[in-house]
């Protein structure tokens, strides 16, 4: 076996286990908290936080990351901080080191950065889509088995259980991390800094970076808002117990490796960016205002696959490689960082928003108001998709 294949096999196993560690607890942290009389305002701000700090720090360390030119740092790093952030929630359940813990974890989720960019430099650059195709496949697969684990686990021995094993993958992913190797094309640059303030602004200045950005901050607005929030405790409602929300979870993370996979094929690059963005948004579209009036936990399970789940999964691969396609090969971890931490605006008033209007109106309002968010992005797209690109932004 190769070294570089030595190389893919280890990051793809870290990159399972990160989201493995971040995940495995999320289909039934709104359950949890709500059941802890905690208003579903905060709630909202809790689930929140996690995109807040992502806000924040994404882009610092997208550029810190250019400049230093070693991803094991930041890799080392999230693997740390997702294991003692689920530790966190475990040994203080109260608001404010809930919202705390959850920050911290979207500190950890910061350093995807780091984990994309490495993985895309295991592959020649006419790969690029492949290779971000997989690591997104990774990421899905860590989610898949969290699901599972967590749902058969939930049923029997509660949430705290999900915080112990989540702790102890986050040290053993943090183990594996250490043997992660400095790659030359990275490290031979470090005597003169690529990243300069010209460079960044460069990058700011990009259009059609803006535009993927843009609408993933919509994109994760929506998802943040209802499959990683507040889906489950509809579900949790309509009767759903804890291997149910599991495999709610399971059949949104499947659909999203599916379609991951899907968009680096022949037939997805044949359909377009702009088709699988339209596409992408139309089922997100009908996956909320499905659930809006959804009435049993039956019609659940088909939405949260082939709405939810494919149009959340087309979404974050196209937009994800639309973002870094357009960027200059010395820019990508600055590009990367500007583009999630613009979607991580959508991460963190996504689900305050979510939790306000269910808390003051009613939750069929609240997966209304994300029904219309969706179709205006998927009407707008073949209106702003051409004039964009007919400009040159790089």
């Amino acid at each position: 076996m190769s070294s570089v294949q030595n190389k893919r096999i280890l990051l793809g196993t870290i990159t399972i286990l990160f989201w493995f560690t971040q995940f495995v607890y999320i289909p039934f942290l709104t359950p949890y908290l709500l059941s802890l009389s905690i208003s579903a305002t905060i709630v909202g701000i809790i689930i929140g936080a996690y995109g807040f700090t992502q806000m924040v720090l994404k882009l610092p360390f997208g550029i810190t990351s250019d400049i230093v030119k070693n991803h094991k740092y930041f890799i080392l790093l999230g693997s740390f901080l997702a294991g003692i952030s689920s530790l966190g929630m475990l040994l203080f359940p109260s608001s404010i080191f809930l919202i705390i813990a959850n920050g911290l974890s979207g500190v950890a989720s910061s350093t995807w950065v780091s984990f994309t960019i490495l993985y895309t430099t295991y592959y020649d650059k006419t790969q690029s889509a492949k290779a971000i195709g997989l690591v997104n496949a990774f990421n899905n697969i860590g989610i898949v088995l969290a699901y599972i684990v967590g749902g058969l686990l939930y049923q029997n021995f509660g949430i705290n259980i999900l915080f112990i094993i989540s702790f102890s993958v986050g040290m053993i992913t943090f183990l594996l991390a250490l043997f992660i190797k400095r790659e030359p094309q990275l490290s031979s640059v470090t005597a003169k800094p690529t990243i300069t303030r010209l460079s960044i602004i460069e990058v700011m200045k990009n259009k059609r970076v803006w535009f993927f950005s843009i609408l993933s901050s919509f994109a994760f607005f929506i998802l943040f808002s209802t499959a990683f929030s507040f889906t489950t405790s509809t579900a949790k409602q309509l009767g759903a117990n804890g291997v149910e929300l599991g495999v709610l979870s399971v059949l949104f993370s499947l659909a999203g490796i599916f379609s991951a996979y899907f968009t680096g094929t022949k037939l997805g690059h044949k359909l377009g960016e702009k088709t699988m963005l339209f596409i992408g948004f139309l089922l997100l579209a009908v996956y909320c205002g499905g659930i809006a009036y959804v009435h049993t936990l039956v019609f659940l399970f088909p939405l949260q696959f082939f709405c939810g789940g494919l149009g959340g999964g087309i979404l974050g691969a196209a937009l994800m490689t639309g973002a870094v396609k357009y960027s200059a090969i010395n820019q990508k971890s600055t590009t990367m960082g500007l583009y999630q931490t613009v979607y991580g605006v959508g991460m963190t008033i996504g689900p305050m928003i979510m939790g306000y209007l269910v808390e003051t109106t009613s939750t069929r309002i609240a997966f209304l108001f994300l029904t219309v968010i969706a179709l205006g992005c998927a009407s707008l797209i073949p209106f702003i998709y051409n004039p964009i690109f007919r400009t040159k932004s790089c």
